[in-house]
């Protein structure tokens, strides 16, 4: 062999030996790669819902699991149609518009961020499995969205599992809050809404009194009647603030709490209600409040109009439509009477000096 051909040997073995060296380092580092943040971040299963997503979601089933032995799994379904949203389990009822956009809104900001742990021997220790975790499943005419299974949370981030995919995941963007509502909390609490500056007329009638408040221009005018008692007559001391008080708590009125389907108007003591309220409105519409028991705390059941259901209101609300005349009038004005009688009184006769002579 000569010299020539020796060296070419030689070099075409080098180039052998650096290309498998080249192969041998660039796979170690791409292993090496799968170990780092951005190697892992680049493996990791992709949640990715956008706007189009979003729109065309119609349909929302939240699972919470029992809270350990006790009760069962509650669970939540809402559903859209001619968009519009409606909760259909566990009660039909019109949806809280304002809190599935909310949660729908939440689902673009999900994103995985970290392997928790590759297996499923831990679905228990981050409560993501069937029997401790909270499972949200998206659907768009029956195509899936999003089904994911969350459950504790800490500094790493969100606890989840999403199917497809073995292993617990870090999800940041969850907000625990807009998922875990009870029924009530996705149910449309409304019973009616107005301008108190529409308002043109109400009537109060309870086992006080009846008062009716009329409004002329910008002035408001009251009456008062005993019940059982006499004539309508004016209502002394009226604090037009009062009842502007009153129709602020009104305008917006919303539920606060809804009664059982088995539940009949007797049960709620709406068959003799405690008291009525009617408020009138500048196009002659009219909003009826009936008040009945007591329900949870001091709120109290009513039936409106507008609404099939039987709801509870606040105590705040509730109480304008048990008031007696007091609450309608000045209590400055009070004050002053009392004030007034205080002068009126004569003062107290000087003590005589005592007869008594000295010892």
């Amino acid at each position: 062999m000569t010299a020539e051909i020796k060296l070419y040997s030689a070099v075409a073995i080098l180039a052998v030996l650096g290309g498998a060296l080249f192969l041998t380092n660039k796979k170690q580092k791409e292993e090496e790669a799968t170990y780092t943040l951005s190697g892992q971040s680049a493996n990791l299963p992709k949640v990715a819902i956008t706007d189009d997503d979003v729109k065309a979601i119609d349909k929302i089933v939240l699972t919470k699991a029992a809270d350990g032995d006790a009760g069962a799994p509650r669970e939540i379904e809402l559903t859209k149609k001619d968009d519009k949203w409606r909760l259909t389990r566990p009660v039909e009822a019109e949806a809280n518009d304002s809190n599935v956009k909310s949660l729908l809104d939440n689902l673009k900001a999900l994103k995985v961020s970290e392997v928790i742990d590759p297996g499923k021997t831990s679905y228990d220790q981050y409560k993501v499995s069937d029997s401790k975790g909270l499972h949200a499943v998206f659907t768009k005419g029956g195509t899936t969205v999003l089904d994911a299974w969350f459950g504790e949370n800490g500094g790493r981030g969100q606890m989840a599992r999403l199917v497809g995919h073995d292993g617990v995941y870090a999800v940041k963007g969850y907000s625990s809050y807009l998922y875990d509502r009870d029924a009530k909390g996705w149910r449309d609490s409304t019973i009616f809404k107005f301008e108190d500056t529409a308002v043109t007329g109400v009537t109060i009638d309870n086992e006080h009194a009846n008062f009716v408040f009329t409004k002329t221009g910008d002035k408001w005018n009251a009456k008062y009647r005993e019940q059982k008692a006499g004539a309508p007559k004016d209502l002394d001391k009226f604090d037009d603030g009062k009842l502007k008080d009153m129709l602020r708590a009104y305008k917006g009125l919303n539920a606060d709490g809804f009664a059982d389907k088995s539940k009949t108007a007797a049960d709620l003591g709406l068959d003799k209600p405690t008291a009525t309220v009617v408020i009138t409105l500048n196009d002659g519409a009219k909003r009826e409040v009936k008040v009945g028991a007591t329900a949870e705390g001091s709120s109290r059941w009513v039936q409106a109009s507008g609404i099939k259901d039987f709801v509870s209101i606040s105590s705040w609300a509730a109480d304008w439509a048990l008031a007696e005349e007091k609450k309608f009038q000045k209590a400055d004005e009070a004050k002053k009477d009392d004030k007034k009688d205080d002068k009126a009184k004569p003062a107290s006769a000087p003590k005589p000096a005592s007869s008594a002579k000295p010892g």
